[in-house]
């Protein structure tokens, strides 16, 4: 438990000093290169404190000059820092529920540097939600959402909603499967034990959805699934029929 207690610690000491600073800066300009900076910095510290070996694959598909809408799969708290830490060519800014953004001084760091609160339970808020990530897109922001909306509590990825598909549409821009290996290991969502070991991100192609239309989106999103399962190691991707009965199960 020592490797966990450290871990909460450094978040806790980490966001204490690092959001007052977030905030500061992005009251004068949230895309400040320095506001990114800072947002890294906090994923780093998260990352070497719960001892995570972490490696990347595929980066080079991002261009720096460009932006995305990130979409991938999504199995523990640990998700967001090897994120922020393995793509650092890309100002990233994450959909999170709306809760996160009530926790004093993380929330108000959060929402100073462009983060995007979505309240899922009530419609006309979810709205609104992804019309602000098509302004923060539009402002240089690449968006990273996890389709399966939560942590999928089992090493098989949940159902994906369609939030993430219909925004890369409305702005424009590729979508682009990641898949993330490893930290179902390392912090799975039934425990806050965390196990040192490797964890790794693969970047899939970029998708051009601009000439698509919306009644192409779900072929969209099961194109965009099967890519993840494909990218994730062989023992941790169900088979394809497993993949099939597990969302006909959830649709009844």
């Amino acid at each position: 438990m020592f490797r966990s207690f450290l871990t909460i610690l450094t978040a806790l000491v980490s966001t204490l000093i690092l959001a007052p600073f977030v905030i500061a800066i992005a009251l004068v300009n949230s895309h400040a290169p320095l506001v990114d900076w800072l947002i890294r910095l906090w994923g780093g510290l998260l990352v070497g404190a719960s001892g995570i070996d972490l490696s990347a694959e595929g980066v080079e598909k991002l261009d720096p000059s460009k932006r995305y809408v990130l979409v991938p799969n999504h199995s523990s708290y640990l998700d967001i820092p090897c994120l922020l830490t393995a793509l650092d060519t890309q100002p990233i800014r994450f959909m999170a529920k709306a809760s996160l953004f009530k926790i004093p001084i993380l929330g108000w760091g959060m929402l100073a540097a462009g983060f995007i609160p979505i309240d899922r339970k009530r419609t006309s808020k979810g709205k609104a939600s992804f019309d602000l990530a098509a302004k923060r897109i539009r402002g240089g922001n690449t968006i990273v959402i996890f389709p399966e909306g939560s942590r999928a509590r089992e090493r098989a990825m949940k159902p994906f909603k369609h939030g993430a598909f219909l925004l890369a549409m409305k702005s424009g821009l590729p979508l682009v499967p990641v898949a993330i290996r490893g930290t179902f290991d390392a912090l799975p969502a039934s425990t806050l034990r965390i196990r040192r070991g490797p964890v790794t991100i693969v970047v899939g192609d970029p998708v051009d959805v601009s000439e698509l239309s919306v009644k192409q989106k779900d072929e969209l999103v099961q194109s965009t699934r099967t890519a993840i399962l494909a990218m994730l190691e062989p023992e941790s991707a169900p088979q394809p029929g497993d993949e099939t009965q597990r969302m006909q199960n959830a649709e009844r």
